[in-house]
């Protein structure tokens, strides 16, 4: 079994937010197509708010896309 994940968003709980992290060209698109540009980030990931989470993440698993 190979390594490498295969997942385009990669998300960790910390604290009151939750880091997500777009891995593959089709999940940077998405998020530059869904999420707004002032959307607050640590490094390569998103911080999003825990409340703002489910939506975000049915509307990417909706376009076909995986989070790990």
């Amino acid at each position: 079994m190979s390594d490498t994940t295969n997942e385009d968003f990669e998300a960790q709980l910390a604290g009151g937010f939750i880091l997500l992290r777009p891995v593959s060209a089709a999940a940077q698109a998405w998020v530059r197509e869904h999420l707004p540009e002032d959307t607050p980030s640590l490094g390569h990931h998103l911080a999003i708010e825990t409340r703002q989470a489910p939506p975000i993440f049915d509307g990417i698993e909706e376009d076909g896309l995986t989070i790990a």
